[in-house]
């Protein structure tokens, strides 16, 4: 079983209706669609992190998008 931990967030009201009618048109919580939606900004800041990664290695041995076989 896991733990869960129980946060308070605010946000405005017709964000909060926005985000009760999405959880309810998706037959799902509240809590589940905005644990999804977390999951989702971390990969996708995960992903960001990684591009600015490659694009500093690739700037630093001084690559070219045609190294990668671009134009």
């Amino acid at each position: 079983m896991s733990v869960s931990k129980t946060i308070t967030i605010s946000l405005p009201v017709s964000m909060g209706k926005q985000v009760e009618k999405v959880a309810k048109e998706e037959h799902r919580t509240v809590s589940e669609l905005l644990r999804e939606a977390f999951r989702q900004y971390q990969s996708q800041r995960n992903l960001q992190k990684l591009a600015r990664k490659g694009h500093i290695a690739a700037k630093a041995k001084k690559l070219t998008p045609v190294d990668f076989g671009g134009p």
